[in-house]
């Protein structure tokens, strides 16, 4: 039988291509192509008065020089907010190059195409750009004073203001016999992968189509984007995500001013155009994270019970706020972790600054929730002279209050439930491993050999799995290759290896025969992204679903060939053969030949499958073997593996299955809805 892929160790298959050099990114493509560069501001917060762009028109080489007077239609209009909420009555988006006021230093001012990067940045050198500087808003503190306004219509500089609470903290704060404040900073941090952002579109003048590369994590978020900012029909935009150099969230955002930028050129032009984000442009013009200031109030009995739980914070978004206010969420509700917090209250604003723009990035809110939560846990038992891991335990949701309702609202519009999970035995688990009752004689050990020891704990609940929804695409050749399809892109998660052993096991093939693609609106036109540790459980789910439906269909017709029950089949390494009996057997490739009556034949095993191939009622799958159903029953070897097309069972001669397929030959494809784990 096959062996069972899932949970084993194997040799991941991206791996060696990697490894050998042999990656594709962005930047690898479109060697012909016209090269993109632009003019950042070097202000925080400033008024643009005057654009000379008459000296880079001096430069040979150049083919084009834009500036927001140049865009037209929905170009010309702010980027959209991805996520509205309506505790958002401020939110703000840039265009894709500044109109009269740039907000943060890097902001895009003017967009040079020319034949080389070399030539590109060397007219940019030329263009002068007058600016009237003002007064900038940096820090919270001083977002929080409002003494100046990063937008001047934005009061306070507040784009948002969300308060949740649950149970009555005044009363419960007052009751308790012990409380703590603590006032808490987190600085902000920034993204950088090994690879920046990068564009390079390609415009069919002919067909009025463009296919777009883009180092993205949502490619089909960049696609729906661009179609419409460039007013264009979706099925005429493609989006392929090739090798991604690292994302950690500054690529969940989308799109990027030059991701419409690049596309709308290349119309414009009738020429191939390409941008690569350089080091620099990266470090002064793409996304933050983390900044916050919190304020907490926690009251608590004598044994460290949490009783009341009252906390205030204010969150940087930045100059802009495209992804709308998903961080500061997570923040208020992650907050929480693995504990009880008795009553609960938390109220954030999410201030503007004159910094670039916030987006989610390696635990997006949770960080700056699970600092508080442990501050105040650590800060609990010191008043206390409690041990830190036992104060932790007394207020852990015990197993059996599980499935755990906070009553909170989380980022995706859901419930905050916990559906399970077992606080205190990880707790023991992590004790154990770490040797934590015996600390305390190590650190004094470590003294006297001079030096100087310290053990740390926190623990958090983190929010996986978010929906609303992958899919997944699965077709068998009739070569006997499996190629597998999904909306995600990848990384450097491992999507090929583990999405590969999914499907081998559900379909019972060998895992060298899978072939997995991801990021190609070409193959799966609809997706949500990479993010929130959600791809195995989104993505896996749809593909697991496809892969059983591919095989219900496969036995079916191989039920048909054999002449018996398809509950009396099995498939192992791509053979579906009679249980007890496996002499009795037919290829998946030889079942992916009958699925499909063909009118031409381009190899041998599409022969088997023409009009003439036999005396055969034309309503039944054929088999390619010999001329009577006993033969075939007998057949035990399936035939050579030529590639050819792969087809569909004619609806007349087959059921539907339950779960949804595509009406594409030989393929099923399905959707998993949005589930909730804890970890």
């Amino acid at each position: 039988m096959t062996t069972r892929q899932v949970g084993e160790r194997v040799q991941r298959r991206e791996d060696p291509r990697l490894l050998t050099g042999n990656g594709r990114y962005v930047d690898d493509l479109g060697r012909g192509a016209l090269q993109a560069a632009f003019v950042r501001s070097p202000h925080a917060h400033a008024r643009v008065v005057d654009i000379d762009i008459a000296d880079a028109w001096e430069l040979d080489g150049v083919e084009a020089v834009y500036t927001w007077d140049d865009l037209d239609g929905r170009v010309a209009e702010p980027l959209p907010v991805l996520i509205p909420h309506p505790a958002m009555t401020h939110a703000r988006t840039g265009t894709c190059l500044a109109r009269d006021e740039v907000n943060h230093v890097g902001e895009a001012v003017v967009m040079v195409v020319a034949r080389d990067r070399y030539v590109a940045e060397d007219a940019c050198g030329r263009i002068t750009v007058t600016y009237e500087t003002l007064p900038a808003v940096v820090g919270l503190e001083n977002a929080r004073a409002a003494d100046r306004l990063v937008h001047d219509d934005v009061p306070g500089n507040v784009s948002a203001t969300l308060r949740q609470e649950v149970g009555d903290v005044d009363t419960a704060m007052a009751a308790a016999p012990n409380r703590l404040t603590l006032d808490l900073e987190i600085e902000r941090s920034a993204c950088m992968p090994m690879e920046g952002k990068g564009v390079y579109a390609r415009w069919d003048a002919d067909d009025e189509s463009l296919r777009l590369y883009s180092s993205t994590q949502t490619s089909t978020g960049v696609r729906a984007a661009v179609a419409a900012k460039l007013g264009m029909p979706l099925a005429k935009v493609e989006v392929v995500t090739p090798d991604v150099g690292g994302g950690f969230g500054v690529k969940i955002v989308h799109p990027w001013p030059e991701e419409v930028l690049v596309p709308w050129a290349a119309r414009r032009l009738g020429r191939d155009v390409k941008w690569t984000e350089d080091r620099r442009e990266h470090f002064v013009s793409s996304a933050h994270e983390r900044g916050q200031l919190q304020e907490v109030e926690v009251g608590f009995d004598d044994d460290g019970r949490l009783l009341a739980l009252d906390v205030r914070f204010w969150h940087d978004n930045g100059a802009y706020t495209p992804y709308g206010i998903i961080v500061p969420i997570i923040t208020a509700t992650q907050l929480l972790g693995p504990y009880k917090p008795g009553a609960y209250r938390v109220e954030f604003w999410s201030l503007y600054t004159n910094t670039v723009l916030v987006t989610p990035y390696r635990g997006a809110g949770r960080p700056q929730g699970c600092y508080a939560m442990e501050r105040t846990m650590d800060a609990i038992a010191a008043h206390l002279g409690l041990d830190r891991a036992e104060v932790r335990s007394r207020n852990f949701i015990q197993p059996d209050e599980m499935p755990y309702d906070h009553g909170l609202m989380f980022q995706d519009g859901r419930p905050l439930k916990y559906d399970s999970g077992d606080f205190p035995a990880s707790l023991a688990k992590l004790k154990a491993l770490v040797g934590w009752d015996d600390f305390a004689a190590y650190r004094e050990q470590a003294a006297a050999e001079g030096r100087r020891v310290g053990l740390g704990i926190g623990c958090y609940v983190e929010g996986t799995g978010v929906g609303p929804y992958e899919g997944g695409h699965v077709q068998v050749e009739t070569s006997g290759r499996v190629n597998v399809a999904t909306g995600l892109t990848t990384q450097g998660q491992g999507h090929q290896t583990v999405l590969a052993q999914i499907v081998a096991d559900e379909l019972g093939v060998r895992l060298e025969d899978v072939h997995v693609t991801t990021g190609d609106t070409r193959r799966m036109a609809y997706a949500v992204g990479t993010f929130a540790s959600r791809g195995a459980v989104m993505s896996g789910n749809a593909v697991a679903l496809a892969a059983k439906v591919v095989r219900e269909k496969a036995l079916r017709i191989a039920a048909d060939a054999l002449e018996v029950s398809a509950d009396d089949l099995e498939i192992a390494d791509g053979v579906i053969s009679v249980k007890g009996a496996p002499g009795t057997s037919i290829g998946l490739s030889t079942v992916a030949v009958l699925s499909n009556p063909l009118r031409y034949a381009f190899d041998a095993s599409a022969a088997a499958a023409t009009q003439f191939a036999g005396t055969f009622d034309p309503d039944k799958p054929r088999s390619p073997t010999t001329t009577s159903r006993a033969s075939r029953a007998r057949t035990s070897t399936p035939p050579p593996r030529p590639p050819s097309p792969t087809g569909c069972t004619p609806p007349s001669s087959r059921p539907t299955p339950s779960p949804p397929r595509s009406a594409s030959c030989g393929t099923a494809s399905s959707t998993t809805a949005a589930s909730w784990s804890t970890r």
